[in-house]
């Protein structure tokens, strides 16, 4: 059922319904917060709506909780869409995303880290 929603709304956004994919995903309770495809999701809508540093944050939250390509490549994309190129080259590059995504962490403060 919970991946019958959110394949729901990313067909939504994916057909540019992006308020009708906002209003479905607010009916999704705090259980989803720490849902990485939720974040995901939340960061596609808040890209399609040029909010460039809410989709970052979510995502980046969304790496606290599981590792997935797709989170990477929507933030290597986001990236190149601000103009910072470098940095976008570096997060799809699977050998350095990891250390590169640490130290973004690292430098932007409310992203909380897990204890290694």
């Amino acid at each position: 059922m919970i991946e019958n929603e959110l394949n729901k709304i990313d067909r939504l956004i994916k057909i540019k319904k992006i308020k009708e994919a906002e209003l479905e995903l607010s009916k999704l309770g705090p259980e989803f917060y720490k849902n990485t495809d939720y974040l995901y999701l939340r960061a596609k809508i808040f890209f399609a709506n040029k909010l460039y540093y809410m989709a970052l944050d979510a995502l980046l939250i969304a790496t606290e909780f599981q590792e997935k390509e797709k989170v990477y490549n929507l933030i290597s994309k986001i990236y190149n869409a601000i103009g910072n190129k470098e940095l976008s080259k570096k997060i799809s590059n699977p050998e350095q995303r990891l250390v590169t995504i640490n130290n973004l962490k690292k430098e932007l403060t409310g992203i909380i880290q897990k204890e290694e």
